[in-house]
This record gives structure tokens, sequence and C-alpha cells, in this order.
């Protein structure tokens, strides 16, 4: 039962580093520390959101060294701040590198394209939140805990078209999106263009925008999306209520499309633009939400609750919605391929290698009954992903759909 499965932990410290410093990860006597290097944004644009999903490992980290996941081994952590800025990528890794780390991890969207020939240049081995299909083909030592924009917003598309009670009748929908110029934006707004052009019938592509980072203003944007039905937001931080309130204060009555990057600044959402500003807006989520009744969610808001406090948990989940959940989900998968990794070879026997021959062949089922996996050639961990909605009603998010559906390669 659930209490077998997660019994209750203890609380200690976590050790935690940054760019400044240079700390030396001890485990207790007898035990051999293994060390996960993270390239995170501490003091940047996306910040509030990665403080959160650092917090997440942290917590992940300690319910396995206190459960006893990985017997005789301490698993520990090291941060570099990589503030958002693709030219801190390689020091960052080489700086995680030089204090011990022995796998490489980052939630941020430029890092795993800037380290990727390192990475399989020092035959190390590193776990990405996010993906691109730079990164993945041919596949090399570098692990996705994602997919692909392409097939993910394709299948989104797709699900809309055949299940959004408010798709317009008899004629195509006109869709477009608004993001920056980085990997995750290009392909997501890829995958929707590309799907919205093979189906005609279903949609008519209106525009993407990819901006840069100083544009805080949206105003041709928004006339140019004005008159769609359904429209794609940013995804990072206070440009997504930004945009959306521009939005509606023009008259933008468009259907609002969401993700997990979205529902990550969820509490700026609200506080920026009000929830009936995004009412309704359907969104795709690979890691379920935070009222999912699968193990993993209740893992995570056990774990929240109990090393954070009930006050903490609450104030975590309404301000940075998907934050901490979603990177639970996906570093929880990280951390067991890790684990599984040092309890097959030793934790004296652990390397680099042998963490590559256990990512290769690991799986598990995810959620409810969703398997993950990788193989020789997968590097992206997720088969399918489930469809939600935002109600301004009741100030939350809900599965608008029971299934899962799996991601579409070929619009």
């Amino acid at each position: 039962d659930d209490d077998e499965k997660t019994p209750t932990p203890t609380r200690t410290q976590t050790p935690a580093a940054s760019p400044t410093k240079s700390p030396t990860p001890t485990a207790p006597e007898g035990r051999v520390p293994i060390t996960i290097g993270v390239l995170s944004d501490l003091t940047g644009p996306a910040s509030q959101a990665m403080t959160v999903v650092d917090m997440a490992l942290a917590d992940i980290v300690r319910y396995f060294n206190e459960n006893n996941r990985t017997p005789v081994a301490e698993l520990k952590v090291i941060t570099y701040d990589e503030q958002y800025n693709p030219s801190n990528d390689i020091p960052g890794y080489q700086w995680l590198k030089e204090r011990g780390a022995d796998v490489i991890l980052s939630g941020l969207p430029p890092v795993p394209v800037s380290l990727r020939p390192l990475v399989d240049q020092d035959k190390m081995v590193m776990f990405a939140l996010i993906t691109t299909p730079d990164i993945e083909s041919p596949p090399g030592r570098l692990f996705a805990m994602n997919v692909q924009g392409e097939p993910y917003k394709a299948a989104l598309l797709k699900w809309i078209a055949e299940n959004d009670p408010n798709f317009p009748k008899g004629r195509p929908a006109k869709i477009g999106a608004v993001g920056h110029n980085e990997p995750y934006a290009i392909s997501h707004q890829k995958g929707m263009e590309q799907y919205a052009k093979a189906h005609p019938d279903q949609y008519e592509w209106v525009a993407g925008f990819l901006l840069d980072w100083t544009t805080v203003t949206f105003g041709s944007q928004v006339e140019a999306l004005k008159d769609c039905d359904y429209v794609f937001p940013p995804t990072t931080g206070f440009y997504i209520p930004s945009f959306i309130k521009e939005y509606r204060a023009a008259g933008g009555k468009a259907t609002l499309l969401g993700d997990d990057a979205t529902l990550a600044y969820l509490g700026l959402m609200v506080d920026g633009a009000g929830w009936e500003a995004f009412d309704g807006m359907i969104i795709s989520l690979l890691n379920g939400w935070w009222n999912d009744e699968f193990e993993l969610p209740k893992l995570a808001s056990q774990l929240l609750t109990e090393y954070h406090g009930a006050g903490a948990a609450e104030a975590t989940k309404k301000q940075s919605g998907i934050s901490y959940l979603g990177s639970f989900m996906q570093q929880y998968g990280a951390v067991s391929v890790i684990s599984e990794a040092i309890n097959r070879a030793g934790p004296k026997n652990f390397s680099p290698q042998e963490l590559y021959d256990t990512a290769t062949s690991f799986k598990m089922t995810y959620g409810g009954g969703v398997e993950w996996n990788f193989t020789d050639t997968k590097r992206t961990a997720w088969n399918g992903f489930g469809v939600y909605e935002a109600d301004a009603e009741r100030q939350d998010v809900f599965r608008a759909d029971p299934k899962w559906y799996p991601f579409l390669y070929e619009p």
C-alpha cells in the first residue's frame, strides 16, 4: 500500500553549492558519495521556476538517502548558477566536473544543446529536463526526461480538433503562437505549424513569433493573432501574463493553449493576468497535476509537506504551479536510473559508463500506468501526455480527458 511505498522520512540537511564556493561533498562514514552536478538558474529570468525545480531534486535525493534506496552510497547535489545565459554553460560544466560531479543534470533549455558535444567527448552522462532533435540524434550520452516539442504539440492539436467542444464548425480553426527565440519555443511552434499545414481542413496557421528577451510588450503580435481561435502564449516568466493581459485587453477571445512550462509560472499568471484571463486554457501535461490520483503526484505532495511544512507546500503549489511536481516526476526518473546503476555496479565501481549502460535499458511505469523508457536508440523518456483545462471558477487545473495520448511523430 502507499504507506509501504513511501515510508515517512525524517529531517536532515541537504548540502548545496554556488558558483562562488567549492564544497567537497561528504558522506556518512562508510558510505560512498555519488555527486549529481546541476546547472540551474538561481538569479536569472527563469530563477523563480528553477529554484523550485532544484528544491524538488533536493527532496528526491533526501528521500532516496533516508529510505536507503542506494545502500552504502550517499547521493549529493552541487549546483552552478548558469543564470539562463548560454555563455555560462561550458564554464559551469567544467566547474561541476572539477568538484567531483559523477553525472550532470539541467532543466534549462540552452544547456543540453551547448553541452552535448562535451558530454559525448568526455563519456559523461547528462540528464536534461527538456529536449530538442539536435540533442537526440544520433543517440549519445544525453538523456531527456521529456519529449520533442514537434510530436508533442502535433498530438495536442490533433486532440483539440477531435475533442474540444468549442472547435469551429464548418471552417478551419485559426491558430498562432508567441514565444522566445530559444530551443523550447522553436520546437513547439514548429510542431504546431507542421500539424496545421498538414491538416488545412482543421487549422489555418496564422503566425508564429519568436522574440528576443528584450521584448516586453506585444502590440504587433497581439494585433496579428487577435482573431485567432487558439493562441499559444510565451512560456517563461512574466512574459506569460504580460502577453495574456495585453491580448485580452485588445479584445482577443482565443482559447489559450499551455503546457508544462506554462504552468511553472501559474502564480505569476494569476497575479499578473487573473484566472479569468486564461479560463478554459487547454493544457497538455507530461507529468500530471496535483489533483491526479497517481502514486508519484501523491509522493511529491507528501514529501513537499513533510520536508517543508503544510504552509510552504500550499504556497509552492499555488505560486509555482507545476514547477515542483513536474520536475519532481522528471527528476525522480533520473535519480531512479542513477540509483539502479549504483546498485548494479556497487558504489565503488559506479562510473559514467555503468550509468550509460543502465540508462539505455531502463524503464519504469509512470503516473497512472504510463511507461517511460530509454533504449539503445531512444533518448526521450516520455511516451504519452494528458490533457487538462484551467477553471477560473474553481481556481485550479483539472483533467479534461482521463486518457493518456501518444505523441504524433507523423502529423
